[in-house]
């Protein structure tokens, strides 16, 4: 300790050391922000773990962020100074700061970095849930200020006394690349030895859903409000966008035929003509239509050119990288390979003011199969959604009737979740599927798999549990 006291003394004498050191700090627990809020939102986290493990997360990571500020302050000031030091507690402050991103989020939501491990199931794969992680992370750092804090106290020294602890050059870098292996084959000790513990709560028994509260919940009035029998009509209009898709290449009228034949669903002529002839009906999606208008959609949303497809997360892992995408990879069903027609046509044009509605639909909106935002379209239901609001917009639609129409879209293709979602709504809150904020709907906490499971924890709970039929088309074509 003493050490260490010295070793601040010595470096923050420097204001500039100061500032430095708390830069480091809070970029790193702005990362750690950012990796947070990709994964979960600060209600579901609270509301999904224990007390003891939210705050402990929060202070360990807060910790970490110092630790890793100090880390590199020491170092940074060691080399300025020309002083001998051991590059690997560089490396080891790396490894716990990486170590820090995988463990930022919840049990249930999990940390998208952590499939860098290859670690399915998120941070409940782990025995501790990530704690764990932070432990050996904080341990690491500490290892790393204690290493150079002596170097800095013994800068003076004319002949100084072995340390007491011998530290061999290589000892550091062994521990922390140790540390890492072990961090990555604890979910395979916790599997193996079937460790049960969890710092998940327990799905809570709501009082205020009262046995005449749960006696008024009718389940097939509730599948009637989300896939009503005739349908939701939206204010947008078909037009020449079938025949734009046959020309432009994203669609083979012949393989989408034989698709729908094959499935026992063949096109009605209404949908031949939208394909061969275009349409100036309304857009309704209902039980029967909403496979077609999910391929139809998608197709739309791979073809159409936009910012978001160019520019925006699907070019996050390099343009090579954007034909790996089930959105991408999985689109057959053109005339074209799906590289050849992604955002290549423009068939929906959107002024600047068109353009932000869209963008705060798609940043705003999410889907069940998945975590990602509409604005990340890797996945058929993603692209088919980034089409229906392009055409929305286009059309002159509102930002609030874009999810207000998403949110029945939805409905139809993911039965079973939004009569989750709406029967929640309706036990808990007294309210009717019309009556439900449509943006709450489409939000992280209603409309991801993270979200939907705490839906159903919370109905399993309250015997409230109904299976819908199935429909809405699966992640194919």
């Amino acid at each position: 300790m003493a050490k260490i006291i010295s070793a601040f003394k010595i470096v923050f004498s420097e204001t500039l050391y100061i500032w430095l050191a708390l830069s480091l700090s809070f970029n790193l627990l702005a990362i750690y922000y950012f990796i947070f809020s990709q994964t979960t939102t600060f209600k579901v986290y609270f509301d999904s773990n224990t007390a003891f493990y939210n705050w402990a997360s929060i202070i360990s990571t807060v910790l970490i962020s110092f630790l890793f500020g100090l880390v590199l302050t020491f170092l940074i000031w060691l080399g300025k100074n020309k002083i001998s030091q051991n590059p690997a507690n560089l490396g080891n402050g790396l490894i716990s700061g990486f170590l820090g991103a995988i463990s930022t989020g919840c049990p249930v939501c999990g940390a998208f970095l952590i499939s860098l491990l290859g670690v399915g199931g998120g941070l409940a794969a782990f025995p501790f849930q990530g704690l764990e992680i932070k432990v050996i992370s904080l341990g690491l750092l500490s290892f790393a200020v204690f290493s150079s804090a002596q170097t800095i106290s013994n800068k003076d020294c004319a002949v100084c006394q072995p340390s007491k602890i011998a530290i061999k050059p290589f000892l550091p870098a062994f521990i922390g690349f140790v540390l890492l292996f072990f961090v990555a084959y604890l979910p395979v000790i916790s599997h193996k030895f079937n460790f049960g513990f969890t710092f998940q709560r327990k799905a809570q028994t709501v009082a205020s859903v009262s046995s005449a509260k749960t006696s008024q919940i009718n389940a097939s009035d509730i599948l009637e409000s989300i896939n009503p029998v005739n349908g939701f009509t939206t204010n947008v209009s078909y037009g020449n966008l079938g025949p734009q898709l046959l020309a432009s290449g994203a669609i083979d009228f012949n393989k989408m035929k034989a698709l729908y034949e094959q499935a026992g669903q063949p096109l009605t002529p209404e949908q031949v003509k939208i394909l061969t002839e275009g349409s100036g009906k309304k857009i309704k999606i209902t039980p029967e239509n909403s496979y077609f208008l999910l391929n139809f959609f998608w197709a739309l949303g791979l073809a159409n050119k936009n910012v978001i497809l160019d520019e925006g997360a699907m070019t996050k892992y390099g343009a090579d990288q954007i034909g790996n995408f089930a959105s991408t990879g999985g689109w057959t069903l053109g005339t074209k390979p799906a590289m050849e027609i992604y955002s290549r046509s423009e068939i929906i044009k959107l002024s600047p003011g068109q353009q932000l509605i869209l963008e705060d639909f798609a940043d705003n909106s999410y889907r069940p199969c998945c975590s990602n935002p509409v604005s990340f379209p890797d996945c058929n239901h993603g692209m088919a959604a980034l089409a229906l609001g392009e055409l929305m917009a286009s059309q002159g639609a509102s930002s609030d009737q874009i999810f207000e129409a998403y949110k029945y879209f939805n409905s139809f293709w993911f039965p079973q979740t939004y009569l989750d979602v709406a029967t929640y709504f309706k036990a808990a809150e007294g309210k009717n599927w019309n009556e439900v904020d449509n943006r709450v709907v489409a939000g992280k906490d209603f409309s991801t798999p993270q979200g939907w499971q705490r839906v159903r924890q919370w109905l399993t709970t309250n015997g409230l549990l109904e299976e819908a039929p199935s429909g809405g088309g699966g992640c194919g074509v």
